[in-house]
């Protein structure tokens, strides 16, 4: 009776790992998504109301969450009190900083801080179509993302209830 209870902890234990990976699969798809909302805020604030970067980032970090607002504020406040040298450096560091446990993938967040480079040194106009080159990436990225999470998050699922299935047959 024992030894039933105890494989059934288990299986139990390993198919919630296996749920725990698919969701963080998908969170990272969220996050994403989230991103490119965000970079399309910051367009619309540089082409629309023709704001400069720092006043840019204080409209934004209101209509976003942590740790996103977070970020912003900082890149705004360093700005603003020119501490932080270039704004690629002041971009870079933030990104590092706020945007390292997000959820982003690794690369997202390299390209992410590799955009601040670019945008810095450019005027308006150079910083939209810099953005809407961001957002092309980031819409590949996303649909190569989306092609492969589906099947990588039901292996995650069957690979946790199975995982649990062998070790159990294994250890009883």
């Amino acid at each position: 009776m024992l030894k039933i209870a105890g494989g059934l902890l288990l299986i139990a234990g390993t198919t919630l790992m296996g749920m725990r990976a698919a969701s963080g699969i998908q969170d990272e798809y969220r996050q994403m998504q989230y991103l490119q909302q965000i970079i399309y805020l910051l367009q619309s604030e540089i082409r629309y109301s023709r704001a400069y970067l720092g006043e840019a980032f204080l409209h934004i970090k209101e209509q976003v969450r942590e740790p996103y607002a977070g970020w912003l504020a900082q890149m705004s406040r360093s700005m603003d009190s020119r501490e932080g040298g270039m704004f690629s450096d002041i971009w870079e560091s933030g990104t590092e900083a706020y945007l390292s446990e997000a959820g982003l993938p690794e690369e997202e967040r390299k390209r992410l801080a590799a955009l601040g480079g670019r945008l810095g040194a450019a005027d308006m106009d150079m910083q939209v179509k810099t953005l809407e080159l961001y957002q092309e990436q980031l819409a590949v990225s996303m649909s190569e993302k989306r092609e492969g999470m589906r099947t990588k998050m039901r292996l995650c699922r069957c690979l946790g209830v199975m995982g649990g299935i062998f070790l159990t047959v294994l250890l009883v």
